[in-house]
């Protein structure tokens, strides 16, 4: 914390920027002091995958279009490859984590913490642990369709199109799914959320 703090000396970074820099680092560090991307990055693919299915196997479940029960010896596959593709983001109070109208190729899960949804600068609703946002933008690659702020310090995984096109080679029965979605309109996603809970 104190080369941060030299650092923000160094560069005269407002008093509001500071605030938002030391809560930052609050939260993405919570009081450890490793990073969590380059302890995976070191381990065997294997142990990677398994480590982080542990981490988010309950974010992935919650998600209706990426539930597999092919019960083919793949379904635990499909998961940890989803899984090994996430990477943790942190958000602290105000951040913007999607602006509406803007391209996105990507979703996030809630790990922990809240976000508010705004529609057209008005907020409808808050959102916390273990709910998702931007599965619309990642399945038709339509533009945001809200603006999604941190509320309070917050920890979201993000799967972005790249790394979920590339899994879906793999898996042609969820690609199948996926473009029967994205032809939809994003209609069935909704529904899916709705019967979820979410």
């Amino acid at each position: 914390m104190d080369e941060l703090k030299d650092y923000m000396k160094w560069k005269n970074v407002s008093e509001e920027t500071r605030q938002r820099l030391i809560a930052y680092y609050e939260t993405k560090y919570r009081g450890k002091y490793f990073e969590e991307e380059s302890l995976l990055a070191d381990m065997n693919e294997s142990l990677r995958t398994e480590v982080s299915l542990h981490n988010t196997r309950r974010l992935i479940e919650q998600v209706p279009f990426l539930r597999r029960i092919e019960n083919d010896g793949r379904d635990e596959i499909f998961y940890g490859r989803i899984a090994a593709a996430l990477h943790a983001c942190y958000f602290t109070p105000g951040d913007c984590i999607t602006k509406q109208g803007d391209s996105g190729l990507d979703m996030f899960f809630i790990q922990q913490g809240k976000v508010n949804v705004i529609i057209n600068d008005v907020k409808v609703t808050s959102l916390y642990d273990d709910a998702y946002i931007g599965e619309v933008a990642l399945v038709t690659k339509a533009l945001r369709t809200a603006t999604i702020q941190a509320a309070m310090p917050s920890v979201l995984y993000r799967l972005t199109a790249v790394d979920f096109q590339q899994i879906l080679r793999d898996f042609p029965d969820m690609k199948t799914k996926i473009d029967n979605l994205a032809r939809n309109g994003g209609k069935t996603l909704d529904k899916m959320k709705k019967l979820s809970g979410m």
